[in-house]
C-alpha cells in the first residue's frame, strides 16, 4: 500500500514508469495494470519481476537477469 500512496501524492504525466519487483510465483501478477492505471500520463517500460527465492538464493542467477534487462532498456 506505500506505492500506492506515494504513487497518489506525485504527478506522472511525462514521466517514465519501470516497474520491478520480487515475488514468490505469481510474478507481477495485476499489479504493472494497477500501476498503469494510477500513473495517468506516465510512460511505460518492460518491467522485470524476480522471483524472492531467486534473489535470496542464488544471486548470481538473479543478476544476470538484472543485468539483462537493463542492457534491453537501454541502460
Amino acid at each position: 500500500m506505500a506505492v500506492y500512496t506515494f504513487i497518489e501524492k506525485h504527478r506522472w504525466q511525462g514521466k517514465t514508469v519501470i516497474p520491478f519487483c520480487t515475488h514468490e510465483g505469481s510474478g507481477p501478477g495485476s499489479t504493472v495494470r494497477k500501476i498503469k492505471d494510477a500513473c495517468e500520463g506516465a510512460t511505460f517500460k518492460d518491467g522485470l519481476a524476480v522471483q524472492g527465492a531467486t534473489a535470496q538464493n542464488s544471486q548470481q542467477s538473479a543478476q544476470r537477469s538484472v543485468d539483462s534487462w537493463l542492457k534491453k532498456l537501454g541502460f
